[in-house]
């Protein structure tokens, strides 16, 4: 069904199957039963992924079904998913930013990069899940000068052969790892 559904203007498809119980109490790492994706365009087209003992990445998918999710079939999201504190989604961003610091000049996923980074932050300071492109709008109205955004909704939206620059990236991802990791001086110190 991933591979032949229809994505629409959607770059692919993630879809995450976990159990009744992780729903109601996901812990730092919840278990995942299958993870199924397909990216069109991208490097890696189609990968499948089944009994991940810690999946923490699942924590951000499962907040944002939670808040904004709709069923189509049986209860509605916010009825079978337990809320997800922030604090665990706010260090596995974290975690993401650190990793992207060292990889600026990938140029094949540095808008995802630079537009999930908006998205983290926007998080962490309003405690509300928005789309690459509401997050930033939203990172620009705080922080005008990072041009790597600009340059991410244009590669994004309008001309996936544009290029972003690779200290802007670096730039941006300073910037969100300062505003969103407590008692530091430097990106480096590490998140919460």
């Amino acid at each position: 069904m991933v591979r032949q559904a229809e994505v629409g203007t959607a770059s692919g498809i993630d879809l995450h199957v976990v159990t009744s119980q992780v729903a109601r109490a996901p812990d730092r790492a919840p278990a995942l039963e299958a993870h199924i994706g397909r990216y069109d365009g991208s490097s890696v087209a189609f990968e499948a992924e089944r009994q991940v003992a810690g999946y923490p990445d699942l924590l951000p998918e499962l907040s944002m079904a939670r808040a904004d999710g709709r069923a189509l079939r049986g209860a509605a999201p916010h009825d079978v998913i337990a809320p997800v504190p922030a604090d665990p989604i706010i260090d596995r961003g974290g975690h993401w930013l650190l990793t992207w610091r060292s990889r600026t000049d990938d140029t094949e996923d540095a808008a995802f990069m630079v537009l999930t980074a908006c998205r983290i932050w926007h998080f962490a300071v309003e405690r509300v899940h928005s789309s690459k492109a509401q997050a930033a709008r939203w990172a620009l109205g705080r922080q005008p000068g990072l041009s790597a955004i600009r340059q991410a909704v244009q590669q994004y939206e309008h001309d996936p052969a544009s290029n972003l620059d690779d200290q802007g990236i670096a730039e941006l991802l300073d910037t969100v790892l300062h505003e969103t990791t407590p008692h530091s001086d430097s990106p480096a110190a590490g998140t919460r």
